[in-house]
This record gives C-alpha cells, structure tokens and sequence, in this order.
C-alpha cells in the first residue's frame, strides 16, 4: 500500500517535470502576452471590417439568433465573438468592443503554440523555439491582433491542422 503511494507521488512529480524547451516556450508566451496586453489599445474602438463582425456579433447576442437580414457569408468569427458576449452579457458596446478586440489578441498568443509543435516537425527543438519566437513578437501580428478581426483566429486554426 505505501509502494503504490510512493508510485503515484513518483509519477506525479514525473509528470510536472518540464523540459528546458518547454520552459522557454512556456516564456516566450508570458513574455508575448505581456507585451501584447501592454500596448493594447483599450481606449480605441474597433474600426473597418472588425465593425462589421462587431455589428453582426452583437446582432446575434441580442436576438439570440442568426439574423436574417445579414449576408450568411464570413460569419464564424462573428457567432464565435457573439459566444463571448453572451458569457460575459455586457450591455455596453465599448465593453463589446474589448472583448473582441482580447479574443484576437488570445487567439495571437495561441498561435504559438501549433507553431512551435509544426516548426518542430520539421527542424530539432532549438530552432524550433526560434520559430515560435518569430511568430510570438512579430509586429505586424501583434498590431494585427488588436485590430479585432478573424486573421488570428484563422492563423490559429491553420497552425492547428
């Protein structure tokens, strides 16, 4: 009896052990997150084609439907927005407006994840860090990402599959 607790608290600390990459990846992302959430833009609303999901995510979390009078084309990233809104059920449309602009900002940290693990089919784990680590502080992504439209959400999917 006292073996088999001495096997389960063995293989428990077994399993919580980290390798060093997974230590540095695990870094890569805070350290992403953190500058991400940094320069967030939480004072400026959405604009362009963010406003248009905005407009028809919030159509669906008022009606509790999908809208008629909306094209049906290029609506999964609204019903996923619209998802949230009803988690959250804020009135407010600045308050909206944040949380879809953090869901694509969360879909860009996730991102690196998939790439680390594609990156890491293809080269040894060292450069495959360095390949997660171009994605994680990309620019470009991450201003892309505090726009509020679908593009991190499809990267994410895309690295996934």
């Amino acid at each position: 009896m006292a073996k088999d607790k001495l096997k389960i608290i063995e293989n428990t600390k077994n399993l919580l052990k980290f390798s060093k990459y997974t230590w540095i990846l695990l870094g890569i992302i805070l350290l992403a997150s953190i500058i991400r959430f940094y320069y967030f833009p939480f004072k400026i609303p959405l604009s362009s084609d963010a406003l248009y999901y905005f407009w028809y995510s919030s159509d669906i979390f008022q009606i509790e439907k999908l809208p008629n009078d909306w094209s049906p084309l290029n609506n999964g990233w609204p019903i996923f927005v619209s998802l949230f809104f009803n988690v959250f059920d804020s009135k407010d449309a600045f308050t909206l407006m944040q949380i879809q602009k953090l869901l694509s900002v969360v879909s860009s940290i996730l991102i690196i994840i998939p790439v680390y693990f594609l990156c890491k089919k293809f080269v040894a784990r060292k450069f495959a860090i360095i390949g997660a680590s171009l994605v994680a502080f990309d620019p470009r992504l991450m201003i892309n990402s505090f726009l509020g439209v679908t593009d991190p959400l499809y990267l994410l999917l895309i690295t996934s599959y």
